[in-house]
């Protein structure tokens, strides 16, 4: 059974108390986990560093947790060697009280595999889960509603070169959807992916804002030539600049106002564990008083090219050297 299936009504179904999971995706697995985490008391174990010795032990010593119990055993592959019959994993399933088991094998298994021990015996006492990527037509779909539903519409083309350069791959879909669905406008066009998300070129948008928030001039003017140069627009990342500043504003404040940080990612929906980190880097160089003059500062930076016609680039340019110089002094 395909395990997106398989968890779709996680909370309805009676989970058996041994199963297998094929990990074809580690997307699709992580997600599994995330789901199953969220019903269950779940222990993670690696089946390298376990017997089936120690394994009882484990499972019995967790027995007080009045909530359900899940355990998950990656290279459980390292826990069959040497097995030649089921009657191990047979008594194991019957002295697992409230609690279920999901034995992750990294391998497609063949159907000889099946047969034999001590998978015949598993597969005879619970299910056999595959853990596989959608075709491209369901990513396509998942992505693009993964975009509706948080109230963001992306262009054809935006979504098409997306899946193109992520390879379809569900992971790196996550982390490029993330960005885009924290730092885009409501409609996403091929040049907000261009310039957010993962590319060939030399500095990516997050490179040039890494430096300029952790105050490397060096970097930050040569990230930023280099994306002028492929052709992002200088106006496009100066808005995710301002972006940038204004959600650490937010932060700051809550955090000045007793909030605790984990909670102020929440508010502002930072769940990504790369931004928190980024985040949490960037408000130990830029306080409240510095973000709120920052903010004012691009403002005057945007009246200037609105209202003067100075030209983006090179005003960005100078706003750059001019901020980290003076705030470096």
């Amino acid at each position: 059974m395909n395990l997106l299936e398989y968890q779709k009504n996680l909370e309805s179904r009676e989970i058996k108390p041994l199963n297998v999971i094929q990990a074809q995706d580690e997307y699709v697995l992580k997600a599994f986990i995330d789901k199953l985490s969220s019903l269950y008391h779940v222990k993670i174990l690696w089946g390298d560093e376990l017997d089936r010795k120690s394994l009882l032990s484990i499972t019995e010593s967790e027995m007080f947790i009045k909530k359900k119990r899940a355990f998950v055993i990656k290279n459980a592959e390292e826990l069959f060697k040497g097995v030649k019959d089921g009657k191990y994993f047979t008594s194991l399933a019957k002295k697992l009280n409230n609690s279920s088991v999901f034995f992750v094998i990294s391998e497609k298994l063949s159907k000889q595999q099946l047969e034999k021990e001590p998978l015949k015996t598993l597969l005879s006492i619970g299910d056999l889960l595959e853990a596989k990527s959608p075709d491209k037509r369901k990513i396509r779909e998942l992505v693009k509603n993964r975009f509706v539903k948080e109230g963001k519409q992306i262009d054809d083309s935006a979504l098409d070169y997306l899946l193109e350069i992520t390879s379809y791959n569900l992971m790196e879909l996550k982390n490029e959807v993330d960005k885009l669905i924290l730092y885009a406008d409501e409609r996403i066009t091929l040049e907000d992916v261009k310039a957010i998300c993962i590319s060939n070129i030399e500095y990516t948008v997050f490179d040039f804002i890494n430096a300029f928030y952790t105050k490397d001039l060096e970097k930050s003017l040569n990230s930023l030539s280099s994306l002028v140069r492929w052709g992002v627009p200088a106006l496009q990342i100066q808005a995710v600049l301002v972006n940038y500043a204004l959600k650490l504003f937010v932060c700051a404040y809550l955090v000045e106002n007793g909030y605790d940080i984990d909670k102020a990612f929440s508010e502002l929906g930072i769940t990504n564990p790369y931004l928190k980190h980024s985040f949490k880097t960037y408000l130990e160089k830029f306080k409240l008083k510095d973000l709120k003059n920052l903010i004012h500062r691009l403002h005057l930076l945007d009246l200037s090219e609105k209202v003067y016609y100075t030209d983006p680039q090179e005003s960005l340019k100078d706003f750059v050297v001019e901020y980290i110089s003076y705030e470096r002094s």
